[in-house]
């Protein structure tokens, strides 16, 4: 892949993550989630305890109704790195509101010419806790 090819599914997939993901968080939106998440998407992640908490698409979208959305809840996304190597991706993020902060790490697979979400892996902090 040459540098300019590079760039743009760089590109493709800060657009997929910031239109669908970011989205269904501002949104609180699973049919959002549901256009970037791979149907055999997984999440890992610690609970309180700190055990490991393996949660699929279906559980994780079960999490957010639309009517439940917080209008006064300002979402930000930073990208601190995209790579892309072919049809297989990974990005790390940050994404924060008024009350967390999380670094997600997500890999993704270009399938059907559109970059999916795959798995992530997340730290969080509840703010003021």
């Amino acid at each position: 892949m040459d540098e300019t090819g590079y760039e743009a599914e760089k590109e493709a997939i800060r657009k997929a993550i910031l239109d669908y993901y970011h989205e269904g968080h501002v949104q609180h939106d699973p049919e959002l989630y549901k256009q970037v998440l791979h149907p055999d998407w997984k999440f890992f992640m610690f609970d309180q305890n700190r055990e490991l908490k393996i949660i699929d698409r279906d559980q994780y979208c079960a999490w957010y109704d639309p009517q439940d959305v917080d209008p006064e809840i300002e979402w930000e996304t930073e990208f601190y790195s995209i790579d892309v190597t072919e049809d297989v991706g990974a990005a790390k993020i940050r994404l924060e509101n008024q009350k967390v902060w999380y670094i997600d790490y997500f890999n993704m697979l270009k399938l059907d010419g559109k970059w999916w979400i795959v798995n992530k892996i997340s730290y969080g902090v509840h703010k003021n806790e």
